[in-house]
């Protein structure tokens, strides 16, 4: 019988510190997602946001677009910065997180993307008030005890077929 409940307690244990760990790791990861929203919002996402991406991260963008390294992901958002951030804001909501194991969890995002102020980008006329959304699924992995983005999927949804509820 003693044995019995030292073996419950040390489960109990084990559980209860793996239980520790997910809460940091998880509100590690929900900072990330916040600061990637204020790095966007304050058009300093290849300043600030890029830190929290890997080396050999990659990113699909909106439109099917894929880079394949930091470098290159920062090369493409230094453009939309000079044309995009500085007219619009973001606000992202978290969906799900999951940790598919201790170094690795993927997060599900909304994102509202909002027109602060007239602009035109790639030929195409934005309107102050304009909004859409779309759907971000983050890959992060832990490396040297820090979490970071390793692979990036945004995809746009569309009002007419899933509106924004």
């Amino acid at each position: 019988m003693k044995n019995l409940l030292l073996t419950i307690y040390f489960l109990l244990s084990v559980y209860s510190l793996s239980a520790q760990q997910d809460t940091a790791d998880a509100r590690a990861i929900k900072t990330i997602v916040q600061k990637q929203e204020d790095a966007w919002n304050q058009s300093k996402l290849v300043e600030i946001g890029i830190a929290y991406f890997a080396e050999d991260a990659t990113l699909i963008n909106f439109s099917g677009r894929f880079w394949k390294s930091k470098a290159e992901i920062i090369q493409n958002l230094s453009r939309i910065n000079a044309d995009v951030f500085k007219h619009t804001s973001i606000k992202n909501e978290l969906k799900e997180l999951r940790f598919i194991t201790n170094d690795v969890a993927i997060a599900n995002i909304q994102e509202q993307f909002t027109v602060e102020e007239d602009y035109t980008d790639a030929g195409q006329q934005y309107k102050k008030g304009d909004r859409n959304y779309k759907l971000i699924t983050y890959v992060f992995v832990r490396k040297n005890n820090e979490w970071l983005i390793t692979s990036t999927q945004l995809t746009s949804i569309n009002q007419f077929i899933s509106p924004h509820q």
